[in-house]
């Protein structure tokens, strides 16, 4: 048999001939078709006229074509592991109660395992949603990811999720600012690209393993043959230096930056009472009928035993009141105590509110105080 002339070929067509040729009965040719490849990659410009229209981009849809079922499959997977994350909730309430917020932990991990081991070789490269929808992650080779590389790409997608809304118990101001830096660049990264980048469809969590989502089909499915647009990474780091410089600069100059740092010591203030395991803090304005409201929220998690809960709220009232000069001049103080849990993937929250001025708190602890 003639060996063909794989020089009127594209590089898109080789790797696609590649990807089905028989390497130990023909291994000359495997031989030939990466040394051409090689050729293809080192002089693109000389390829033949056949690379601007290779025959499998109509098997192959473009990386935009595919987006919109990668989103779907992303959704039905989380629907999936959100109600996973219920029944787990309804079994284990008290102990997912008991985490606090490294309840989130639980659901960063059970998240993991699951893109971690379906996105693998070890399921063909798609979780439930990828395989409902028709797409699957693959190498520049058209293989699965092994297990390592699906981990790491679970892993840096999955930080940026569960990092967002998670509670830091500091009162340093440098924590949350760090904080906010690094879950504000993940998600920059993440969505810009996902978005934006059109050539290759890869997002920061696919380029960190050299991943490809691709439409799913029998046999090996190679990505499209092109490169990434440099200027993505340009804008990219635009974008995150300013949102650091600008963040910095707000805790630095900003009079806000100011009112977060007493607000930062309130919070670490209450967060030390008995009975209270963690307190978010907060200024709030109102507007309604051309009238403002300004309201000072202390939101506690509490045990959801804790007897006389009205009792902690006007302790919780009063500390602010005693360690927040800008409490008094608010026109509500709002104690809310949560109990319940948060793992990530799944929540149950019970709240109850308290809602005085502060004049009231003051006059339910005078008159507490003078009860029999």
């Amino acid at each position: 048999m003639d060996t063909p002339d794989y020089s009127k070929y594209s590089a898109e067509q080789l790797r696609q001939i590649l990807g089905r040729i028989d390497a130990d009965r023909f291994p000359e040719r495997v031989t030939e078709i990466e040394a051409r490849l090689a050729e293809l990659a080192a002089a693109p410009d000389s390829a033949p006229a056949a690379e601007a229209t290779p025959a499998v981009s109509k098997a192959q849809p473009t990386a935009t074509a595919i987006l919109g079922r990668r989103i779907l499959a992303f959704i039905v997977d989380m629907i999936l592991l959100g109600v996973s994350g219920a029944i787990a909730g309804a079994l284990l309430h008290a102990q997912f109660a008991a985490m606090g917020p490294w309840g989130r932990l639980v659901g960063f991990v059970v998240t993991l395992l699951y893109f971690g081991l379906l996105q693998s070789h070890l399921r063909g490269g798609q979780s439930i949603g990828m395989h409902l929808l028709g797409v699957r992650v693959v190498t520049r080779t058209g293989e699965p990811l092994g297990l390592s590389a699906a981990f790491i790409r679970a892993g840096i997608f999955c930080l940026a999720y569960f990092l967002n809304g998670a509670v830091i118990d500091s009162g340093q101001a440098w924590v949350y600012t760090a904080m906010f830096m690094l879950v504000a660049s993940l998600t920059i990264a993440i969505y810009y690209l996902l978005l934006f980048n059109r050539r290759t469809g890869q997002s920061l969590h696919d380029l960190a393993v050299g991943a490809y989502v691709v439409s799913a089909g029998p046999g090996k499915i190679l990505p499209a043959s092109k490169q990434i647009w440099r200027g993505h990474g340009a804008v990219i780091g635009a974008a995150v230096l300013c949102v650091c410089v600008g963040t910095t600069m707000f805790f630095k100059y900003s009079p806000l930056g100011d009112t977060l740092a007493g607000l930062l010591s309130l919070q670490q203030t209450i967060g030390k009472m008995h009975g209270v395991d963690r307190v978010g803090v907060s200024l709030q304005t109102v507007k309604s009928d051309d009238k403002e409201t300004h309201r000072l929220i202390l939101s506690a998690v509490v045990d959801a035993a804790t007897p006389e809960p009205q009792v902690l709220a006007r302790r919780i009232a009063l500390a602010a009141l005693e360690h927040y000069l800008d409490a008094a001049s608010q026109d509500q103080l709002i104690v809310t105590l949560v109990s319940g849990y948060d793992i990530g993937i799944a929540s149950s929250m019970r709240m109850n509110n308290y809602v005085y001025t502060p004049e009231e708190w003051r006059a339910q602890q005078a008159g507490a105080a003078g009860a029999p």
